[in-house]
């Protein structure tokens, strides 16, 4: 289930809503009351390969209302699949200043832009645990500069990159010391800069400077209070 506080009111999307949205998996504000939901459809059936079980994948875009019951769906676009302008395991976004979708994907370990309207615009990325390859695209923020911070999950590290995909900084390895990750997921920033990572292996957030630094860590794992278990995401 995927849970989203706005303006005051908590919306719910659960396994499918409308028949439209099957495993919900992130969600974006964008202007005015529009709300980019993100879609990863079936990801598992049986015979069939898990690049080809894209089915339902897509973003749906909503409008939020005033009071609850106002909300609508306004649009749909995306299509599984491993071509350009297509996305099998896609897991987070990003929106730019013109309020362009940047969405990583977790198995074909690239990143695909869309303007709102849904044209496709570019893709970049790929496998690999060099400068600016993936091995599990996950999640994305965006700074005030527009650069992109991208968790590359299963490489243990977070890159740094601008948002056509120029290669900026990096950080982090397979461990659980300060500034270590084991499998990490979901990112956010604040409005200083300062970059949040979920450290899902690690039970734990980690907080860094913009470059990387370490500044704290918080969470252990258990289920008592300040007490995580395998957390995947964070909203600041």
């Amino acid at each position: 289930m995927l849970t989203q506080t706005v303006a005051g009111r908590t919306f719910d999307y659960s396994y499918c809503i409308g028949g439209r949205m099957q495993t919900p998996a992130n969600i974006a504000m964008g202007s005015g009351d529009t709300m980019y939901v993100l879609c990863r459809g079936s990801e598992r059936t049986p015979n069939v390969p898990a690049n080809r079980a894209t089915g339902n994948v897509r973003v749906c875009v909503f409008t939020s209302g005033s009071t609850p019951g106002d909300e609508e769906l306004v649009a749909e676009f995306g299509h599984g699949g491993d071509s350009e302008g297509e996305m099998t395991w896609p897991v987070a976004i990003a929106l730019d200043s013109e309020e362009n979708l940047h969405i990583t994907d977790e198995w074909l370990n690239r990143i695909s832009v869309f303007s709102k309207d849904g044209k496709f615009l570019r893709v970049w990325g790929t496998s690999g645990d060099g400068d600016g390859e993936f091995n599990g695209a996950a999640g994305i923020a965006m700074d005030k500069q527009e650069n992109l911070y991208i968790v590359d999950s299963l490489n243990h590290r977070i890159q740094k990159l601008t948002k056509d995909g120029k290669f900026l900084a990096k950080w982090g390895k397979l461990g659980s010391g300060e500034g270590e990750f084991d499998s990490p997921w979901g990112i956010g920033l604040d409005g200083q800069g300062f970059v949040y990572v979920v450290d899902h292996g690690n039970h734990r957030v980690q907080k860094f400077t913009p470059e990387g630094e370490f500044v704290a860590k918080f969470g252990s794992q258990g289920s008592d209070a300040g007490q995580l278990n395998y957390p995947s995401d964070v909203s600041i």
